[in-house]
């Protein structure tokens, strides 16, 4: 003898009466085991009382008209008892340290609001990527100048042109085949973002004229309150949930600590606010500074000035260019042709295996890196001969010229026509630091008055990582204070006592890792899989453990000491010390970083929530995929791992 039990449950009131059966066993003989039998039941008018079967084949017995279980996926409110109600189980008639359910589905995205501050690559970045990543969202972009691009908006100098290969200068999902030259100048790069900005409709985040002057941290809240200088010159306050410095690295210009600077009475500028309005013709000019914007200005204004006294207190490696298997002959610069243009327009295949083979041609020189590996001594030898020959075989020039610290300890420096024109009649290189100016020239350490009509200072950037604006964090800790001489923070994007806060780049972020976009994304990457577990799990802060700092801190400057960054040298990468912590740059290579920022080392960071429990985003019980419409209840049939 056989028993029958059936259960029957319809998947949703709502949608059809979609009606499936289970029969526990079956009459025929099939032994002791219990077998489950499914079977499907379309609604009643689509089905012949006298025509039903199971998905077997089986003959069923008519169903319409027969009581029926129905369930619904649906939350249902009225269920909800409330919390002191009198539960018929007396052991639930109790409170558990006064927590409440929320009423939500399992990791809901709250809704956030996010400052970023910058419409430079950074800024624009994190639009078009947020725009397509995030939910919930409300961005702000902060922008000081009048338009996007940041520092290829600022910077104009002449020869002003990027040293990293175009195609590699260049974002992942917006790669440009009309690049007119393998390096590529300012004015150029800047309408390649511009032209995002304008394609992509990312404008649209963006308040322009706009100073950031303050951000200040709110423990009771979670959030920054960021006191800002409208267009209209009002002062007002804005607060967020995250906060995203996006100003870059080689944003805040400054001109040297050189007293009598305001005596001089000719024309005085910046590499990063040049005067494009003003006639060098016959002039009379001193350029002070030696790094990569000085080795693009002095060749380019040398031909039209009157003279030109070059000011190079320390000499810089003068390198062939980034990527130099793809460039021009010696590794110089070069104008694409119609034909490779057209190429690269109508093969999109084709481009994106240039772009590939760029790429990872630059992600080949961390072994180059190395103070004592082959490449090193090989690399230096040969570029120590290619300066000789370019400095004309000028015995006392060249050896003025040529570095005696490690390949790379100071960034690296392509300069076509740099060396040659610094053997020119009208160029005087000095090799001695600027200590005045006077009302019509400069005077070098011994004492010698150059006079001259324009002092153009090609001397950099404030490269202390600290925002341009004032930014006091958890405990009243001002960044710029604790960064100080020798910043420290997490990963290049992350700093203790500043929660919920990302700096783009920070201390010892790739820096010198080639093209800086693919490593922008990657950052975004990171800050994006935090910002959603932010949502997710009721998260009020994020911020970096001290332990993990240190043990990184202590990983970093160990490694550092086989690496060419740690050479004494005068650098930017040290903070403008010859001898003192490498502070700017990641140590591994560039696939190292990429691998390492994957995935979030969430044990490395303290968390606190926005309640007591940490489990509250657990919600009611539901999830969203089974109150959803074209959700799919067995999802979990197609995960990854069930396909091995």
């Amino acid at each position: 003898m056989t028993r029958m039990l059936r259960v029957v449950f319809l998947s949703s009131i709502a949608f059809g009466y979609r009606v499936m059966s289970m029969d526990l066993s079956r009459t025929e003989d099939l032994g002791s085991t219990p077998i489950f039998v499914c079977s499907v039941l379309e609604p009643p008018e689509q089905r012949s009382a006298n025509n039903l079967k199971d998905v077997h084949g089986f003959s069923e017995p008519a169903m319409i008209n027969k009581p029926v279980m129905l369930i619904s996926a649906q939350p249902d409110l009225d269920a909800v008892p409330p919390s002191d109600a009198i539960h018929e189980n007396e052991w639930y008639n109790q409170d558990f340290d006064g927590y409440r359910v929320t009423e939500q589905l399992l990791y809901a995205k709250r809704p956030l609001r996010i400052i970023c501050v910058g419409a430079g690559a950074a800024g624009l970045q994190i639009a078009y990527k947020a725009e397509r990543a995030l939910e919930n969202i409300d961005l702000q972009i902060y922008e000081k100048n009048n338009d996007v691009g940041g520092t290829w908006l600022e910077n104009r100098y002449p020869g002003c042109t990027c040293d990293i290969p175009s195609h590699s200068y260049q974002f992942t999902w917006a790669r440009n085949p009309n690049w007119s030259h393998f390096y590529s100048a300012s004015e150029e790069i800047w309408q390649y973002f511009k032209d995002i900005a304008v394609k992509y409709n990312l404008e649209k985040y963006v308040q322009f004229k706009t100073t950031v002057e303050e951000a200040v941290w709110d423990e009771e809240l979670g959030k920054y309150h960021v006191k800002i200088l409208n267009p209209a010159g009002e002062r007002i306050t804005d607060s967020c949930d995250i906060l995203i410095s996006g100003s870059g690295v080689l944003n805040s210009w400054k001109y040297p600590d050189i007293p009598g600077l305001d005596l001089f009475k000719g024309k005085l500028m910046h590499s990063a606010k040049w005067d494009a309005d003003y006639d060098l013709t016959d002039k009379t000019v001193a350029v002070i500074g030696g790094g990569s914007s000085a080795v693009q200005i002095v060749p380019n204004i040398q031909p039209k000035v009157k003279k030109l006294t070059a000011f190079l207190r320390s000499p810089v490696w003068i390198t062939t260019g980034f990527g130099a298997r793809y460039a021009g002959p010696g590794g110089t610069n070069f104008e694409y042709s119609e034909e490779q243009l057209k190429e690269f327009r109508e093969n999109p295949e084709a481009h994106v295996k240039y772009c590939r083979d760029i790429e990872g041609e630059l992600n080949k020189r961390f072994t180059l890196m190395h103070s004592k590996g082959k490449d090193q001594k090989n690399s230096r030898d040969l570029i120590a001969s290619i300066m000789k020959d370019q400095l004309g075989g000028d015995p006392a020039l060249t050896a003025r010229m040529t570095p005696n610290f490690a390949l790379g300890c100071r960034r690296m420096t392509p300069g076509s026509g740099y060396l040659q024109s610094l053997t020119k009649e009208n160029v005087q290189p000095v090799h001695r630091s600027v200590v005045r100016l006077t009302e019509t020239g400069v005077v070098d350490e011994d004492g010698t008055e150059h006079e001259v009509d324009v002092v153009i200072c090609a001397t950099g950037f404030d490269t202390s990582f600290t925002p341009h604006f004032k930014l006091i964090g958890r405990n009243g800790a001002d960044i710029k204070e604790q960064f100080g001489d020798f910043p420290i923070g997490y990963l290049g994007v992350t700093v203790r006592n500043f929660p919920n806060f990302f700096l783009l780049i920070g201390p010892n972020g790739p820096a010198s890792h080639s093209s800086i976009l693919p490593i922008l994304e990657w950052y975004t990457r990171y800050a994006f899989q935090m910002i959603e577990k932010f949502q997710r799990e009721n998260i009020k802060s994020f911020e970096p453990k001290e332990k993990a700092i240190k043990d990184l801190y202590n990983h970093t400057h160990e490694l550092m000491k086989r690496l060419v960054w740690s050479s004494p040298c005068r650098s930017w990468f040290k903070n403008g010390k010859i001898h003192g912590p490498v502070t700017a740059i990641y140590p591994g290579s560039r696939l190292h970083f990429f691998e390492l920022l994957k995935e979030v080392r969430w044990e490395d960071y303290d968390l606190t929530y926005k309640t007591n429990n940490t489990f509250q985003f657990l919600g009611n019980g539901y999830t969203q995929t089974e109150v959803s419409e074209d959700g799919d209840p067995v999802w979990y049939f197609d995960d990854p791992f069930t396909k091995i």
